[in-house]
């Protein structure tokens, strides 16, 4: 153990790997800053370039990347008044009314050090918690694989935004995509209408690349307008030591927001979308000044961030563990793991120690990273945002075409790319979600193979869902989010 432990902080502290998380980090605060472009398109349109590299080069970039991006939307979510990314969605609600007071650079500064202690509270969940839970997970047979994928399945309503029944439409859509290809027990096509290339069936990067990326660039140049935004100017930065004096003395806030993130980055399909605004609205119910949330109160600004970051860590819990993407990020990372030849699930950490705690490792050189970046980044942003639209755009498209093509050389993954991106705008224009449609055409395959297994063994059983007391468990867990779920829209609909 202490062997494989030294090796594997040998390795995270290589140069080419300091410099990959450096760069992901710096790549990923740029892209969170900008409007329209978020952590998960930079991940969809970057994942396929680290397939090439060394498994902790390329998946350290990615994690530099993932933490830059969720911390680079607070960026313009306080400077201009639009969140760079959904997880920042909140933080908008309050910083932009203190930036306007002119104290955009404490809004700023209490943003970057609340996403940093966030983010080391994530890092210490996985850590701590990681070890423990695959020990648990060896013990996982099929039927308690297909329980705890439904039960994850559940979650997608969580991110179906104001409309459950788009939501399901779009995890049917997932799931139906997900079947394309050949039948992985049987062995015969299925859904491919004759057409060769989709007996491997569909690949998780064109899918995110399209939906993520070209959505994006179609949408944001077919609306575009010569309208510079124009940032708050003149950011004043405090001193460091007043700033973290001020966050010492809303220490419950962290810890409460800190715990949220964790607990729901270890929730299966949930994600920071959701964790900012939970954190919000406690915050706003424990604080002494409730009515000046939304006019430029810090406690608004600290949760949702702190909880934003915090995510980041726990979510690689389920990922790693259980071969589970905690949210639409892990999903894609996780289909990197799987492009280095490293399958994630419980034998991940037995196979592949080394790389597994050199990863650990990297969770924190990065939260390092990020606060170092981030320090330059809440003095200079404003540079960012002066970026004209059509050039920036025209580059994303270029990644686009050329992240779908690296893969596996083939033009049919970018004309399925293509594809899905104009899907994509016609999803978008209806307000139907994007991303349970992804967390649901990953688990798709998941609680097939589970479920068909499961039943081979028991010779077309379902008893073992009831008397594996595990499987028992995340089945009762599911039946009670479908009902809350059920009570909860109810009101929408009357």
């Amino acid at each position: 153990m202490l062997d494989t432990l030294s090796l594997a902080i040998q390795a995270a502290f290589e140069p080419q790997v300091l410099l990959a998380v450096f760069a992901g980090t710096l790549i990923g605060v740029i892209i969170g800053a900008l409007p329209g472009l978020t952590a998960t398109m930079g991940m969809a349109l970057l994942a396929p370039f680290t397939f090439f590299l060394e498994p902790v080069v390329g998946i350290g970039f990615l994690i530099g990347l993932y933490k830059g991006g969720t911390f680079g939307g607070s960026l313009t979510a306080v400077l201009i008044g639009t969140p760079g990314t959904a997880s920042n969605a909140a933080t908008m609600l309050d910083g932009y009314p203190l930036a306007k007071r002119g104290e955009a650079g404490r809004a700023l500064s209490l943003s970057l050090w609340g996403s940093v202690a966030g983010d080391m509270v994530g890092s210490i969940c996985l850590v701590l918690g990681a070890p423990f839970v695959a020990a648990f997970a060896l013990r996982f047979g099929n039927a308690e694989f297909f329980a705890l994928t439904l039960f994850s399945l559940t979650m997608v309503a969580y991110v179906s935004g104001d409309s459950l029944s788009k939501g399901v439409l779009a995890a049917a859509a997932g799931l139906t995509l997900a079947l394309v290809g050949t039948d992985p027990i049987g062995g015969s096509p299925r859904f491919t209408f004759g057409v060769p290339e989709l007996s491997a069936g569909i690949g998780v990067i064109p899918l995110a690349i399209g939906l993520f990326g070209l959505t994006e660039v179609l949408l944001q140049l077919g609306g575009y307008s010569s309208r510079v935004l124009e940032p708050i100017r003149n950011v004043s930065v405090p001193p460091l030591g007043a700033v973290l004096r001020e966050l010492k003395r809303y220490w419950p806030n962290v810890l409460r927001s800190s715990a949220l993130g964790a607990a729901i980055g270890a929730l299966p399909g949930i994600g920071a979308e959701t964790s900012n605004w939970v954190a919000y609205g406690l915050a706003k119910r424990f604080s002494k000044e409730p009515e000046t949330f939304g006019k430029g109160n810090v406690e608004g600004v600290i949760a949702p961030e702190v909880a934003a970051n915090s995510v980041c860590g726990a979510s690689f819990i389920p990922t790693l563990i259980f071969g589970i993407p905690g949210d639409i990020v892990t999903a894609i990372l996780m289909g990197a793991l799987i492009a280095q030849g490293m399958e994630p699930g419980p034998t991940l950490i037995r196979d592949h120690a080394d790389v597994f705690y050199a990863l650990y490792v990297t969770m924190f050189t990065s939260m390092v990273m990020l606060a170092f970046i981030g320090m330059f980044a809440v003095r200079f942003g404003t540079l960012v945002l002066r970026i004209s639209r059509p050039i920036l755009f025209s580059c994303v498209a270029i990644l686009c075409f050329a992240g779908t093509y690296a893969i596996n050389a083939s033009l049919f993954d970018v004309g399925l790319m293509i594809a899905f991106g104009v899907l994509g705008v016609g999803m978008r224009k209806l307000n139907i979600p994007i991303a349970p449609m992804i967390l649901a055409f990953i688990l798709g395959s998941i609680i097939e193979n589970s479920l068909r297994r499961m039943l081979i063994q028991s010779r077309g059983s379902l008893m073992p869902l009831v008397d594996r007391p595990i499987a028992l468990v995340f089945l009762a867990l599911t039946l009670m989010t479908v009902a809350t779920i059920l009570w909860h829209s109810r009101p929408r609909r009357a």
